[in-house]
């Protein structure tokens, strides 16, 4: 039976109740056997602790999954956390919901997690965050600021777990101290951030400037392979005239940081005149 961790700082977020609701149904002991498969009925999902990616399962995902169904007896072990009376998923939820779909599969294959509930929430975010279907930047900083606005884990673990920056750990933690009770109202790590920017770009000079605009530059490359794929990143043409256009009368600003960013001096271009084919 897990051992009922030391009582955290006060934090009052859904991951933190969820914590603790199944903290409590653990305390009261858990039973002890451990089939290899277990109805599909019978299990539990505990989003708010568990669903590390925060959204519906990925319906292309799922066809797949499906497919590998009509081929294979079984998908991979779902990951199980012995709670109490109940069994709660840990990992899975795409494979769970593939076989809720075929109504000829009235259970599915599971292996065991036996460590304390806290620890079943940083084993989903890491798993997840290294999967097969691994979560994209903004859900994986999604994912950071849920876990440090319980107060619960170390900045290691944290790092560990959702495979962010130090750094941005840090800028999480003074986000969320200078938004104070306000924080837990932010579902998302860009709100919170857009919401304390000015606040701590005034009171904190310790501020990382840099790993935020990093972090920033990840999101937005995240949403543009994902609406055009390597369609513009394939034609430097077609990307600058888009760039020019969409920056209007900010383009040269553009060309003078694309300037410094790349190293470039313009005493080093190549006269074309001088140049042998």
């Amino acid at each position: 039976m897990p051992n009922t961790p030391t009582e955290p700082p006060e934090a009052n977020d859904e991951l933190s109740e969820a914590i603790a609701k199944l903290t409590e149904e653990a305390a009261k002991g858990t039973r002890e056997d451990r089939p290899d498969r277990l109805p599909i009925a019978d299990i539990i999902e505990c989003p708010e602790a568990f669903n590390v990616r925060g959204e519906d399962p990925a319906e292309h995902h799922l066809t797949e999954l499906k497919r590998a169904l009509e081929r294979m007896a079984d998908l991979d072990p779902a990951l199980i956390l012995p709670c109490g009376d109940s069994f709660v998923l840990i990992d899975g939820h795409h494979r769970l919901e593939a076989y809720r779909r075929d109504e000829e599969r009235m259970d599915i294959p599971v292996r065991y997690f036996e460590g304390s509930i806290e620890k079943a929430v940083l084993e989903a975010a890491r798993i997840n965050s290294k999967a097969v279907l691994p979560l994209n930047n903004q859900q994986r900083q999604n994912l950071a600021w849920r876990l440090v606005l319980t107060k619960r884990y170390s900045k290691a673990q944290l790092v560990e777990a959702a495979a962010v920056s130090y750094g941005q750990i840090s800028n999480m933690r003074k986000v969320m101290k200078a938004l104070n009770d306000d924080a837990n109202t932010f579902d998302s790590w860009w709100k919170a951030q857009q919401a304390a920017a000015g606040k701590l770009r005034e009171q904190d000079e310790d501020f990382d400037q840099d790993a935020w605009l990093r972090e920033q530059v990840a999101i937005y490359v995240d949403r543009m392979s994902k609406a055009h794929g390597t369609k513009l990143s394939s034609n430097p043409s077609l990307l600058a005239l888009v760039l020019v256009d969409y920056c209007g009368r900010n383009a040269k600003s553009l060309y003078d940081e694309l300037g410094m960013i790349l190293d470039l001096d313009p005493a080093d271009e190549v006269d074309d005149e001088d140049t042998d084919f």
